[in-house]
């Protein structure tokens, strides 16, 4: 596993359920420590971005493989 030697590598990435997969079983938003999922019953569920802590506890609990980790990070190649 590789580490963020500056520690601000979490601040990059989120959490994203698929629409596709999701089928609604509500394990993930059971699991939530601050209630940042969202959903009804056999709906897809979405996550709220603003209070998701990033703790991946959801994408451990989905059986399904509709949560995935995602990242906003770009990188940029500079020519020499």
């Amino acid at each position: 596993m590789i580490k963020c030697r500056s520690g601000q590598c979490r601040n990059l990435l989120y959490y994203v359920i698929s629409e596709e997969d999701c089928i609604g079983c509500m394990a993930c938003k059971r699991v939530c420590p601050t209630h940042a999922i969202s959903g009804e019953k056999k709906e897809p569920h979405v996550i709220n971005q603003e209070i998701c802590i990033k703790c991946g506890a959801c994408m451990e609990k989905c059986q399904f493989e509709a949560i995935s980790l995602k990242s906003d990070y770009k990188v940029s190649v500079m020519a020499n």
